[in-house]
């Protein structure tokens, strides 16, 4: 494979990409007449990606590239906004996927939290390594980031792990229910990883930026110690706020709240409301926020509600989820430049394959043994979903720069580094759907076949 796509890799420095993500403009009408038919047509494609056995949500992508290229314009599109308020809902509803019923399996739970803390940092570390200096071969070689100091890709790396490293539930749960008898222990593992792993992720990758910044900035602003207190003191207020903000979320439901539609307008409110505050209070830690509240709101929730009324919250605020990720991978793709993203296209590929390489050792180290099934391990092994979490966070990572270290993003990298990440993260996540939709379920259907003779 690698002699197939070198040859194409070595025309990515003669590309054109010179664009930058700027938010489109639109009337209110048009916006509204624009967002209806976003809607409409993401229903549309949820049928047809059933259909062929891919989430829908990658033809809203493409779609989003095709306006971009015919040059369709929206007055006043907010996209960082929309990126802003689409991730804390996945993020929020990630959080809800966690059950009270996983801390009674003390086995599973202990594994799974060891997989999701340390082998998300173990992923991180080992995909640096090999990104940092793979993006230098090319770079040697292929002429790849011509303009790039060679420290910088260590930060170029930093951002597409910090991406990367992120357990998509959606990816997830579109697959799982495509499969009939699904390992429910494959469900509670993930459930927990993709819980969690958003959170080490953006924890870690904070402070690898400011170990860079240590070593190779020359800006005293950089070095100021202060800045690593604010990383802590986001990480703090983001946790503190999720755990206040989901009990009181909780008190509401339970002594205000009087019908089944207003839990999931007060549930959303409450998920803006503490991203709000994480923000005002230490400008950053909006997103763990909203993630620890989820998992805060499950837990409580599912200990005193009904199982209709879990049920009910569960399927409406999915809805709505399903909407976030439709809107987010339209709008992202409206803001990519098709020239520029094929391009790179096989450089993302090759990122890929990186990644599915990492997978099976991090899940080896904590599960060995008899802890689950071999075929379970082996489907664990071969399967790291990703999805809109990752597109959105590699696209608001400048904005996440600026937030946590009061820099612009681009005072760090230049418009094609920024450009560049966005183009890798977004086609390695595009890529890992399309194949995992299709390739999971026969490897599930296989090993349990096989499983069953044997038996």
């Amino acid at each position: 494979m690698l002699n197939l796509l070198l040859p194409l890799i070595s025309e990515i420095s003669t590309s054109d990409t010179s664009y930058s993500l700027k938010p489109l403009q639109f009337s209110f009408v048009s916006g509204l007449f624009s967002l209806a038919l976003l809607l409409t047509i993401g229903i549309i494609f949820d049928k047809l990606g059933l259909k062929l056995g891919i989430p829908g949500s990658i033809f809203l992508f493409f779609s989003g590239i095709f306006f971009h290229i015919t040059g369709y314009n929206l007055e006043t599109f907010p996209l960082e906004e929309v990126h802003v308020v689409s991730v804390t809902i996945l993020l929020f509803f990630s959080g809800l996927a966690f059950s009270k019923s996983l801390l009674k399996r003390s086995k599973i739970l202990v594994r799974s939290l060891l997989l999701a803390i340390f082998g998300t940092l173990f992923s991180m570390i080992a995909w640096l390594i090999l990104l940092r200096y793979g993006f230098g071969f090319l770079q040697v070689y292929f002429n790849l980031l011509p303009d790039v100091e060679p420290q910088k890709l260590w930060l170029i790396a930093t951002a597409i792990v910090f991406s990367l490293a992120v357990q998509d539930w959606n990816s997830f749960a579109f697959v799982s229910n495509k499969i009939a008898d699904f390992r429910e222990v494959i469900s509670d593992i993930f459930k927990i990883e993709t819980s969690v792993s958003a959170a080490i992720s953006l924890i870690f990758a904070e402070l690898l930026v400011l170990a860079w910044m240590h070593f190779y900035s020359n800006d005293s602003i950089l070095l100021q110690e202060n800045i690593f207190i604010s990383i802590v003191k986001g990480v703090l207020i983001g946790i503190l706020s999720g755990f206040i903000l989901g009990y009181l979320l909780m008190f509401v439901i339970r002594n205000i709240v009087t019908s089944r539609p207003q839990l999931v307008l007060v549930a959303i409110s409450f998920a803006f409301i503490g991203y709000v505050v994480s923000f005002y209070l230490a400008g950053s830690g909006g997103y763990l926020s909203a993630l620890v509240m989820g998992i805060v709101t499950s837990i409580s929730y599912r200990s005193s509600a009904s199982s209709e009324e879990v049920e009910f919250l569960t399927e409406e605020l999915e809805s709505l989820n399903i909407a976030s990720e439709a809107i987010l991978f339209f709008a992202i793709g409206l803001g990519m430049e098709a020239t520029s993203f094929f391009h790179h296209l096989p450089i993302a590929i090759l990122v890929w394959l990186g990644v599915i390489l990492v997978r099976p050792a991090s899940v080896f180290m904590f599960f060995r043994g008899d802890s689950i099934e071999p075929e379970e391990f082996k489907i664990l092994s071969s399967w790291s979903p990703k999805g809109a979490i990752s597109m959105a966070l590699v696209v608001t990572a400048p904005e996440l720069l600026q937030e946590t270290f009061e820099l612009e993003g681009v005072e760090l990298l230049q418009e094609s580094s920024i450009i560049f990440m966005v183009d890798i993260v977004c086609g390695v996540v595009i890529f890992s759907m399309i194949v995992k939709s299709l390739i999971i379920p026969m490897i599930h259907d296989k090993l349990t076949n096989s499983s069953k003779s044997l038996s």
